[in-house]
């Protein structure tokens, strides 16, 4: 019975992966007391929305303490923005009861940078290729044909 108490029976202890393009991250102090950030991720537009031109743009909570963690990373060259990000999150219930996503952790999803080679981009978009859309290369070509030989 105290599980139930402690936890909301519907949404327990779920989780879910967003796989995007993460456009930035923020953060905020409010009175030293309120604190946060948040994630803002991308997406295409899905034309549901007449009042939306561009991009949707999707809102992901953050711990106040991962904005620090992900700024030394961008300091020491290992993190960028934008870039295509994997987001471990918590799903909680939220006012009017809407479910909100909050991280727990983020990682790069994808090549590191500079790990991206001139092969690995699509010369027409500019994308990054996946291993199975990349030019083979070095790839033995072989004929069939006859040989002749002269005989004296």
């Amino acid at each position: 019975m105290t599980d139930q108490l402690t936890q909301n029976s519907f949404l327990g202890d779920m989780q879910t992966v967003i796989r995007g393009q993460v456009e930035s991250l923020t953060r905020y102090e409010i009175d030293g007391d309120n604190k946060g950030g948040s994630i803002w991720v991308s997406k295409p537009n899905t034309g549901k929305n007449p009042n939306n031109l561009g991009n949707e743009l999707i809102k992901v909570k953050m711990p106040f303490e991962m904005f620090d963690q992900k700024k030394a990373e961008v300091e020491a060259g290992k993190l960028y923005f934008p870039c295509q990000m994997e987001i471990l999150c918590e799903i909680n219930m939220g006012g009017q009861n809407k479910a909100v996503l909050t991280a727990i952790s983020m990682k790069l999803d994808g090549p590191e940078p500079g790990q991206i080679k001139d092969e690995d981009i699509d010369k027409t978009t500019g994308e990054i290729l996946p291993d199975k859309d990349k030019p083979k290369t070095g790839a033995a070509q072989t004929t069939t044909g006859t040989t002749h030989t002269n005989k004296p």
